[in-house]
């Protein structure tokens, strides 16, 4: 037990561990070219093992590609280091006042490595799309997809029923005690490219044949997953729905036909809508939604370039916040570095739509977003304390000499030499 204490807390572990973290955070970086932030995030940082290939950038990339090779990923590294951390302290450290720097020190490097543990698990980050003029009260989440049926029958309100996208696996039956007829999905494309069948007559045609499917004029295909920062990927699905009544028909739905971007030839078959016991039914496919129990309306958008060019020189969101159960109805300007914080979500200024109609605002959310802070300023706090308490330990050392010698001259007093007799000159 002793040897594996040692073990850990030994120097030779934390220069290997970092050794590892520096190669990690370099394969990282050139393999987010090709996959982007997020999913660079999810293979090399927030896992065990990462499977690390041979680099596109580099010579023989096409012969040696399928190579992959496991490393420690970024919980893994992090877990060790913050073990490390901790039995090197408890080995060397002793209970002084000298040693209240180094303590400080320690204890805000753990509350960092803990707090990029809460981030990777519990952060999430969703956006909201506001026209001008006009109000939101969810956002929606960037990556999951859910297949959303709603019963329009009653005017005053809605039944809503999500499904989320990991379910339309196709060959399987969804069932679901609030839908009074079943789901059948025939294909699910995490990503689809929209084509003109006039320019692509020989693409293969879609299987269903209800709603937005009899637009022939148009076709789907799945396309690979695209992991570019800016790039929205659409999902799409085939589903056939059967009841008691009989078949209600295969139909096509897709994120694109619940954007801001839907083509116009497209709209004129929208929503899609079907009948079941007298119920008129919606069915969609859309990014999953989080309601919130406050609205924000979006006053004006500010845009503004400078001048004889197309950079951008300012985003401006000037909101109203609206939250009828705190009695609150204020005014907010939301723009760069300066986002809106409010019940556990923060508000930043991300993007905007053509013609400048329309805001996107990025949602954030993450308890331990004041951790970071908190570390920081306690390793500040500590590298302060260590100077100061070096820094007097110096002084001391330096005045120490300087009284021992005057002790010593004042105890023993120097003797004065006796006069020497004049010594007579030799006579010629």
């Amino acid at each position: 037990m002793r040897l594996l204490f040692n073990f850990f807390a030994s120097l030779r572990l934390t220069v290997v561990l970092l050794a590892l973290s520096m190669v990690l955070i370099f394969l990282a970086t050139l393999d987010q070219v090709d996959w982007g932030v997020y999913e660079v995030q999810h293979r090399y940082f927030q896992t065990l093992v990462a499977w690390a290939h041979y680099p596109t950038q580099f010579p023989g990339a096409s012969a040696l590609q399928g190579l992959k090779v496991p490393l420690p990923g970024g919980f893994l590294l992090g877990g060790l280091l913050l073990v490390n951390l901790l039995c090197a302290h408890f080995r060397y450290f002793r209970a002084k006042w000298s040693k209240a720097g180094i303590a400080l020190i320690h204890g805000g490097v753990v509350l960092l490595i803990v707090s990029g543990f809460t981030t990777a698990y519990l952060q999430q980050e969703n956006f909201m799309w506001i026209d001008v003029g006009g109000h939101s009260n969810y956002i929606e989440s960037f990556r999951d997809v859910d297949l959303v049926l709603i019963d329009h029958t009653d005017p005053k309100e809605d039944v809503v029923v999500s499904i989320p996208s990991a379910l339309l696996k196709p060959g399987t039956t969804i069932q679901n005690p609030a839908l009074p007829f079943t789901l059948r999905p025939t294909d699910y494309f995490p990503n689809t490219a929209f084509f003109m069948r006039s320019e692509n007559p020989n693409m293969p045609t879609v299987k269903a044949d209800h709603g937005v499917a009899l637009n022939t004029a148009f076709g789907v295909a799945s396309k690979p997953f695209d992991y570019a920062k800016d790039t929205q990927n659409i999902a799409s699905a085939v589903i056939a729905v059967d009841s008691a009544e009989g078949s209600k028909g295969t139909w096509l739905v897709s994120t694109l036909f619940d954007g801001k971007e839907t083509p116009p030839f497209l709209a004129k078959n929208l929503p899609q809508t079907f009948t079941v016991g007298g119920h008129t039914w919606e069915m969609t496919l859309r990014p999953r939604r989080e309601y919130l129990p406050y609205t924000i309306y979006l006053d004006k958008f500010i845009h503004e370039t400078y001048p004889a060019s197309n950079v951008p020189k300012r985003y401006e969101s000037q909101v109203r916040l609206v939250n009828l159960a705190a009695h609150e109805d204020r005014q907010v300007f939301i723009y760069m570095n300066h986002p809106l914080r409010y019940q556990g979500l923060t508000f930043f200024q991300a993007s905007f739509a053509p013609g400048d109609t329309s805001s996107m605002l990025q949602v954030v959310r993450n308890p331990g977003w004041l951790l970071p802070y908190f570390s920081v300023a306690i390793v500040g706090l500590g590298l302060c304390v260590q100077f100061l308490l070096s820094f007097i330990k110096h002084l001391r050392s330096e005045r120490a000499p300087a009284t021992v010698s005057a002790t010593a001259t004042a105890s023993y007093p120097a003797r004065r030499a006796a006069p020497r007799e004049p010594v007579a000159a030799p006579r010629p």
